[in-house]
């Protein structure tokens, strides 16, 4: 979806705590995230964490949708916290978000099933520890019925890293080669952490492992998940969408009544996944 400038709501000085490429990011989560996320859990009403915020375009988007309830945004980058703040108070949801900035994500300063819905939008490749414990700590304050919502993940089945270098094969060197080919072959800035910048992600079974022993179902496995998302939501609109849709449809249920896998797992990137605990 293309935008123009200027901003409509990032005005009067706002604009300036945001580079070009960020200034249209809640309304790209309006246009992509919310609908799936209201598909699945409304977030009328109800409590919500974003895990790793960022400049806030996931934690505004949900705060236009939350009606009486709250979203709380989590970040270890105080930056990122201080540009949701005032994107938050560009778009006139600041009493809608309550913003947090932590020293260490883990463990987080929640108690047990403190949310209904739990986001992590562009985050798990950044994370450059022991990524499982996060994800189950996400899940520990997380309701029963609740939902995890996963999206923008690079998937590391693919060997191009289309998120920091465009490179192929770096998500699958190990650390200190890949960062060195990067440079040598002038994507990567000396210096810079190309860990952090997210370079690697994961896999669908790899996350799936991450939750190994908790009680819980990935809807996406459901058959005709996603195809019904695009049939409710009027996303078939293209001429290609038209022509590629029933062979998506096709693969779509045989792998979820053969494999009971998702699509999703095959795409260059794990988006809108969601994990329903019970």
């Amino acid at each position: 979806m293309k935008y123009q400038l200027p901003h409509p709501v990032l005005k009067d000085g706002y604009e300036n705590f945001f580079p070009e490429d960020q200034l249209y990011a809640v309304e790209h989560n309006l246009e992509t995230l919310i609908p799936w996320l209201k598909y699945v859990e409304n977030p009328l009403n109800r409590k919500v964490l974003i895990f790793g915020t960022g400049s806030g375009g996931t934690t505004v988007a949900c705060a236009l949708n939350i009606g009486n309830g709250l979203v709380t945004g989590v970040d270890i980058n105080d930056i990122e916290i201080f540009k949701t703040g005032k994107r938050a108070e560009a778009y006139k949801v600041r009493d809608k978000v309550d913003l947090q900035h932590l020293n260490k994500s883990y463990p987080l300063p929640f108690g047990d099933e403190s949310f209904d819905i739990a986001i992590l939008a562009s985050v798990i490749e950044h994370i450059v520890d022991e990524r499982g414990k996060y994800i189950r700590e996400v899940f520990r304050v997380v309701k029963k019925s609740g939902v995890i919502m996963i999206s923008g993940t690079p998937n590391l089945l693919y060997p191009k890293d289309r998120h920091t270098t465009n490179l192929f094969f770096v998500p699958w060197m190990p650390d200190k080669s890949a960062y060195k080919y990067a440079v040598k072959r002038k994507r990567w800035k000396e210096g810079e952490d190309l860990e952090y910048a997210g370079r690697r992600g994961i896999t669908y079974f790899k996350l799936k492992s991450y939750l190994k022993g908790s009680s819980y179902k990935i809807l996406n496995e459901s058959p005709g998940f996603t195809c019904n998302y695009l049939r409710t939501t009027n996303r078939i609109n293209s001429k290609k969408r038209k022509i590629l849709f029933p062979i998506y449809s096709i693969t779509e249920k045989f792998l979820a009544y053969t494999f009971k896998l998702p699509i999703a797992a095959f795409m260059p990137y794990l988006n809108h996944i969601f994990i329903r605990k019970f």
